[in-house]
């Protein structure tokens, strides 16, 4: 009698201790139990990720962007797309190449320019504003933008021999559309230094130096020809974005066991903040001809099911075109989607 009921204290004390082990890890049980039905549905195999899109009417251009500068509606029928490369060497310094692209309605690369120039050395510094082109290093400007003429055309020094105060700076700089800072070092002991400002005002572009107590930088007027990209990649639940996710899949429960040594408490469930799925979204392009689609990574929140995507993309689709530009911020990449040549 005794024997079993010592059986019995046993047993109920490992019950016990495994019911303390598994209670708090429940919902991970449950969880990874309940993924074993959520069967991907067989039209989602065949999506692939945007990298690895193939299609009998439509190609990818992948384009690394590198900089912030905007998209340029030069025209009805172009948009000018600027992208920037590093070229790390120890020897060679900072060294960048700047390429501008010409693209029309099809989507095809009508004409591109490119400058290879080293940061470190002072020698040139390209920016772009409207249909110029300028090298503020050099003081020259191009109007290879509007009439692909790629001659760099010198501009001017207000006043050569003069460095302006404060005041007349203000008075220089008032209503222009556009201004480029940099500061010149003198080789004085005293380390001192002025202001060289490029300014684009009344269709003229012109430099001259300002005083180092001018410290001032108002906001340029915005690029007129910067295109304005919807955030459909940003509203992809929406039926009328285009871009849509058809579908999210669960995969992997996030949660991390109650006795994790991970986690710096006892006590502290899974010890994740952010409890849920990963997975992965499935997603539908909405193109001129026909629609395309493509897979990538998210989260998926417990308990309310709400997608998380690691990146969105803002979305630029001309009036009358056949191609797509998607800007991925995040990875500063953009995806240009365009009819393919046959």
């Amino acid at each position: 009698m005794k024997i079993n009921i010592k059986k019995k204290t046993v047993i109920l004390w490992s019950i016990a201790i495994i019911a303390v082990i598994i209670l708090p890890d429940s919902e991970m049980y449950y969880q990874r139990y309940k993924l074993r039905s959520e069967k991907l549905p067989e039209q989602y195999k065949s999506y692939t990720t945007l990298d690895s899109l193939k299609d009998n009417d439509y190609e990818i251009i992948k384009l690394s962007r590198g900089i912030h500068e905007p998209v340029i509606q030069e025209n009805d029928s172009t948009i000018v797309i600027i992208t920037k490369r590093d070229h790390n060497s120890e020897k060679e310094g900072a060294n960048n190449t700047y390429t501008w692209y010409k693209i029309n309605l099809k989507g095809q690369i009508t004409d591109s320019l490119q400058y290879q120039y080293n940061t470190e050395n002072g020698i040139h510094n390209y920016q772009t504003f409207n249909d110029y082109i300028v090298d503020v290093d050099q003081n020259t400007y191009s109007n290879w933008l509007k009439d692909g003429d790629t001659t760099h055309y010198p501009y001017k020094n207000i006043d050569d021999a003069k460095i302006f105060s404060v005041a007349e700076t203000e008075n220089i700089i008032a209503n222009r559309d556009y201004m480029y800072d940099d500061i010149i070092h003198s080789e004085s002991p005293g380390n001192e230094y002025k202001y060289k400002l490029t300014v684009f005002k009344d269709n003229v572009w012109n430099y001259f130096y300002a005083e180092k107590d001018w410290h001032g930088y108002p906001k340029n007027t915005p690029n007129k020809k910067a295109i304005d990209f919807s955030n459909a990649g940003y509203e992809v639940d929406k039926s009328t974005g285009l871009i849509q996710r058809d579908h999210a899949q669960k995969e992997e429960w996030n949660g991390r066991t109650f006795w994790s040594l991970k986690n710096l408490s006892w006590g502290t469930g899974n010890g994740s903040a952010r409890n849920g799925w990963t997975g992965t979204s499935y997603f539908s392009i909405k193109m001129p001809k026909k629609t395309l689609h493509y897979k990538q990574d998210a989260f998926i929140e417990h308990p309310d099911n709400y997608v998380r995507d690691p990146f969105s993309f803002f979305v630029y689709q001309p009036k009358n075109g056949d191609y797509m530009l998607l800007i991925d911020e995040e990875r500063q990449l953009y995806y240009l989607i365009r009819p393919k040549k046959h």
